[in-house]
């Protein structure tokens, strides 16, 4: 039995991703100390939803995604491990970006907490060796400055819906090592998935049905839909209204289909 797979949204996710270093000697490299969890080998994707009205319409934006550098004097950060040093000062670049041809991935500079109405800049598909940057420590650079920084107000977004694949990478931008160089090399790059708009994630079969998986927008309700045929198409509900929490959400179809079935999320609200 085939199962088609359609989808009509996907959106936003609430993710901090701590920056700091693999050690604290002179020329240690750069590290996201939490890529595990991130990765593209993590099953993790960043949900995107069109946006209809307000800031960023007509880009897909997922919300929020915020690049923080660890203090290398607070201990109540509850990060001990991995900070940088006194005097570095940390940015994040976009080195590669992969998706549907055409598209591109823009970053929008905030004021702290809300976002910026303009594109700061841009990185088409295809990008291999890409040197936009922002920077996430909050200091001036000067020696002794603690590299934290904590900036909100920032947002990512993409041209047109499919699965992206960005390359960030960590570089001290700071000129306090020898001979003017920064303090630390650049990180490892940090792979990550953007699912920008329509995604089914998995249908599997179980004992009662099958279990089709999907995320969706905070905010976001949608209604999971099948049909048999779509010629014509008779979409029927499968569950109850789901309310999107950016986390992959599960609904089992307990009806055995007696041939080929599809599916889809119709959305019946859309994020501002």
């Amino acid at each position: 039995m085939m199962l088609i797979l359609s989808s009509f949204d996907l959106a936003i996710a609430d993710t901090h991703i701590f920056a700091g270093a693999t050690g604290t000697n002179l020329n240690d490299a750069l590290a996201f100390t939490v890529a595990a969890f991130y990765d593209t080998q993590s099953g993790y994707k960043l949900p995107m939803a069109l946006r209809n009205t307000g800031l960023n319409k007509g880009y897909y934006r997922g919300d929020v995604l915020t690049f923080t550098a660890l203090s290398a004097t607070d201990e109540g950060t509850g990060q001990v491990q991995g900070r940088a040093l006194l005097g570095s000062r940390l940015a994040v670049r976009l080195v590669s970006v992969s998706g549907p041809p055409g598209g591109s991935v823009a970053f929008w500079e905030g004021d702290g907490e809300n976002p910026g109405d303009s594109v700061t800049f841009n990185v088409p598909v295809g990008t291999t060796n890409g040197n936009s940057s922002f920077i996430i420590s909050e200091n001036d650079g000067k020696p002794g400055a603690d590299p934290y920084g904590h900036i909100h107000g920032r947002a990512f977004t993409t041209t047109l819906p499919g699965l992206y694949t960005i390359g960030f990478q960590l570089i001290d931008i700071s000129t306090n090592g020898l001979n003017g160089a920064p303090m630390h090399t650049p990180s490892a790059v940090l792979p990550m998935y953007f699912q920008a708009g329509p995604n089914i994630e998995t249908i599997q079969s179980s004992s009662n049905g099958f279990r089709i998986s999907f995320r969706s927008a905070p905010g976001v309700s949608n209604v999971l839909e099948s049909t048999e045929s779509l010629s014509p198409a008779a979409w029927k509900s499968v569950g109850p209204t789901v309310r999107g929490n950016s986390t992959l959400q599960s609904i089992t179809d307990t009806n055995s289909p007696s041939e080929a079935r599809l599916y889809r999320l119709r959305l019946l609200s859309t994020p501002p």
